[in-house]
């Protein structure tokens, strides 16, 4: 070893000593944070999120099953302003599955959607728009269906002009035939030709604006089976399949170019796409044929699909109920970045907890990626049916495990392909990490220090202490490990000599 080495690793340890006294947080630079107390009730989960700029400044709005936002009393609908919560006038009397923004020529304006039949006192059966200060009714909304409901809102401009879309389980909208999809043009209600067609209770999920090469069109996923299985294509006068389909409900659509150009994504309850293609709950079309995600995911509810760029690239992002993301354990939450799975930190948790709806939203201190659904906890922090997930451009350390006695992956979060770096780890304080004084804050105990000065010591290509970083995003294993609680530390090594150094982490494995 040269004598550069030897002081770069004798900076290195002096560098842990130091960081003894810098303040420490939960999950490192990529971290979930709450939002306030959340959202509460008998049935508190979150179903839906949208970003509203009614003039001043940009809103998160947040839909579902919730009585209660931030201690504030809010019917089913609440407004996030990145401090604290609000309600949305009186709200709504059920439950709200979608939320949009919908300029109908007197300005943006929020809509919502679900199964309700007021809104602000005022008759609306099914969908309401809040123009910032009251709720009204759009024409007699949707009926005709048992438990009618609007599961889907998106914009889309047939070439007569931006409209509302809606997508549900109804029969009728405004009081003539609609079959689960709808028009609305600010004023009244139109059909989209026979809408779709499906066996029992059927209905529209999803629905987004996807340009295959052939101009922007309107797709629709749910679980139906004509114009075509599951999900299908509407260009404003027509609907067309899309290949075979898929062979179960599609539960959201989303469009993301990983670098190669926009296709469309589907993920929901399907195993099969394009006829034979196995794609386990999420796929891709690009406009001719359906592809997998890797391996795809472990469960069949599969509810959310977001673009956001954390820093170091757009990548997609999805929710559901899944553990499992191309065979490495992510907490009902991954990102998949073209080529791969990562978990998102340690995801969310708590009973039975899923995420139902991802969005972004600028606070005010940068773009994050904002996540509902039903769970109490988000990376390890008490963060109840909503939180946010926020990267920067720092390095950072986590871990995950599927369940209790499962081998464990170590991740790391926004490296630099190419460059060397160190993930050390110690036998955990027993207070909060960073705070015992050892090294990074552990025990300081001589077993504790000879730990870590042999993982400091491995060759490089040791994983996971000392490693040649890949990509931006890595996981490490499987490995194998008994019930321990750890603090670690990831420290950018390139050279030599120290460079960027992500906050302590604490991992408990169980």
């Amino acid at each position: 070893m040269s004598v550069d080495r030897v002081t770069g690793l004798i900076s290195l340890a002096c560098c842990l000593i130091s960081l003894i006294s810098v303040p420490l947080v939960a999950q490192g630079p990529c971290a979930w944070s709450p939002l306030g107390t959340g959202t509460s009730g008998s049935f508190p989960g979150v179903f839906a999120l949208t970003v509203l700029d009614d003039g001043t400044g940009p809103t998160l709005y947040a839909g579902g099953l919730f009585g209660i936002a931030g201690g504030v009393p809010a019917s089913r609908v609440a407004a996030w302003n990145g401090v604290s919560w609000s309600s949305v006038g009186t709200g709504v009397n059920g439950p709200v599955f979608a939320l949009a923004v919908f300029d109908d020529g007197t300005g943006p304006a929020l809509y919502a959607g679900g199964q309700f039949s007021l809104a602000g006192g005022v008759s609306a059966n099914g969908i309401a728009k809040w123009d910032g200060v009251s709720w009204s009714a759009l024409g007699g909304g949707v009926g005709g269906a048992p438990y009618a409901d609007v599961s889907a809102l998106t914009v889309f401009d047939d070439g007569s002009g931006p409209a509302l879309y809606a997508g549900g389980r109804f029969t009728t909208a405004g009081g003539s035939p609609a079959n689960r999809v709808a028009k609305w043009d600010g004023s009244t209600w139109s059909p989209l030709g026979n809408g779709v067609v499906g066996v029992g209770s059927f209905s529209v999920f999803a629905l987004s604006v996807f340009d295959d090469g052939g101009g922007p069109a309107l797709y629709a996923g749910g679980d139906f089976l004509v114009p075509g299985s599951n999900v299908a294509r509407w260009d404003g006068s027509s609907w067309s399949p899309l290949g075979w389909g898929v062979n179960q409900s599609v539960m959201t659509l989303a469009v993301f170019d990983d670098g190669a150009g926009p296709d469309l994504y589907a993920a929901g309850s399907f195993n099969y796409a394009g006829g034979a293609l196995l794609a386990n709950y999420v796929a891709r079309w690009d406009g001719a044929s359906w592809s997998a995600l890797g391996s795809g995911l472990n469960s069949p509810w599969i509810y959310a699909l977001q673009t956001f760029d954390d820093g170091s690239g757009p990548a997609l992002y999805a929710g559901g109920y899944f553990t499992m993301a191309g065979g490495i354990p992510a907490a009902r939450i991954a990102v998949w970045d073209g080529a791969a799975w990562s978990p998102v930190g340690g995801g969310v948790g708590g009973g039975y907890s899923g995420v139902l709806d991802l969005t972004v939203f600028d606070d005010g201190t940068g773009p994050a990626l904002y996540a509902g659904g039903t769970f109490s906890a988000a990376g390890g922090t008490s963060a109840n049916n909503i939180a946010r997930w926020d990267c920067g451009s720092t390095i950072s350390v986590s871990a995950t495990h599927a369940s209790p006695g499962a081998p464990v992956f170590v991740n790391n979060a926004n490296l630099t392909p190419g460059n060397e770096y160190y993930n050390l780890f110690a036998v955990a304080c027993p207070t909060s990490p960073g705070t015992c004084g050892g090294p990074f804050g552990a025990n300081w105990t001589t077993q504790n220090v000879n730990l870590v000065l042999w993982q400091m010591t491995r060759p490089v290509g040791t994983e996971p202490f000392h490693v040649v970083a890949p990509s931006s995003y890595v996981n490490w294993g499987p490995y194998n490990l008994p019930p321990i609680t750890l603090d670690a530390i990831c420290i950018d090594f390139t050279g030599g000599s120290i460079g960027a150094t992500s906050p302590t982490v604490r991992i408990t494995v169980q």
